[in-house]
């Protein structure tokens, strides 16, 4: 199985463990599914498969994901139009990747027009998928100048000591109450489901109310309220959302 330390030093440093945990993937052929599912998982991700158009976006009105990567062929309807209704009936943003025989130079256009973040034709290459997967989250935190910092809007996070920073605002949080923010931080602006924040913080092995209790920790700790220009409400049977607001909202 290959992994990312196959791979040489400089061609692998930087590979986001930390800030790519969770892949939705929509594969009929059980073959291809493993194969792929073997590849991430050896490197640290975790894989939730769909084999079907319409239980793949089920899937995604109940859970949260870091990228999504779709077949083009699959029962039910196209990736395609999987690819449409993730980006126009669900409205997520998520990076989202094609993985496809289809390699006609139409459906590569079709499909970057169409909201695609990437596209691999297949056969894939292993250390090609996992390296473009890499840059599909590359943007999501910025470098914030020391060891172990990444910052999201302004917000710097330090996970040595565990140490948020915005502007005059510094807290230590705790090692749960510092993950939980930084999941929400990563998805700013997008809906986070429970089960994400369970499976990411607690390896899936928490309660919901024990996430609840963190999230709101985290809200008071942080003070993530209108007033400061944030706003973190809960979505109804699904989990969260940590929005920035305008200037004029806030």
């Amino acid at each position: 199985m290959a992994t990312l330390t196959d791979l040489p030093v400089g061609f692998r440093s930087g590979v986001p463990a930390k800030t790519l945990h969770r892949v939705a993937l929509l594969e009929d052929s059980p073959e291809e599914a493993v194969a792929m599912k073997d590849l991430l998982g050896a490197n640290g991700l975790e894989v939730s498969h769909q084999s079907r158009a319409d239980a793949f976006l089920e899937m995604l009105r109940r859970d949260s994901f870091d990228v999504l990567v779709l077949d083009w062929n699959v029962p039910g309807m196209t990736g395609y139009e999987v690819l449409r209704r993730v980006r126009d009936d669900l409205g997520l943003t998520v990076p989202v990747i094609m993985v496809t025989a289809r390699g006609g130079e139409f459906e590569v256009v079709q499909a970057l027009q169409g909201g695609a973040d990437d596209y691999v034709v297949k056969p894939w290459r292993p250390f090609e998928l996992l390296a473009r997967l890499r840059v599909l989250t590359r943007a999501a935190p910025q470098r914030a100048g020391g060891a172990g910092e990444e910052c999201w809007a302004g917000w710097v996070f330090d996970s040595v000591d565990r140490r948020v920073t915005h502007g005059a605002l510094s807290v230590q949080l705790s090692r749960k109450e510092f993950e939980v923010a930084r999941v929400l931080f990563r998805h700013l602006g997008q809906p986070v489901s429970r089960e994400h924040l369970n499976q990411v913080v607690w390896g899936g092995g928490t309660q919901s109310r024990t996430v609840d209790t963190h999230v709101s920790r985290v809200r008071v700790r942080l003070d993530l309220t209108v007033a400061q220009g944030f706003q973190l409400q809960a979505i109804y049977g699904f989990g969260y959302r940590l929005d920035q607001l305008e200037a004029g909202r806030a």
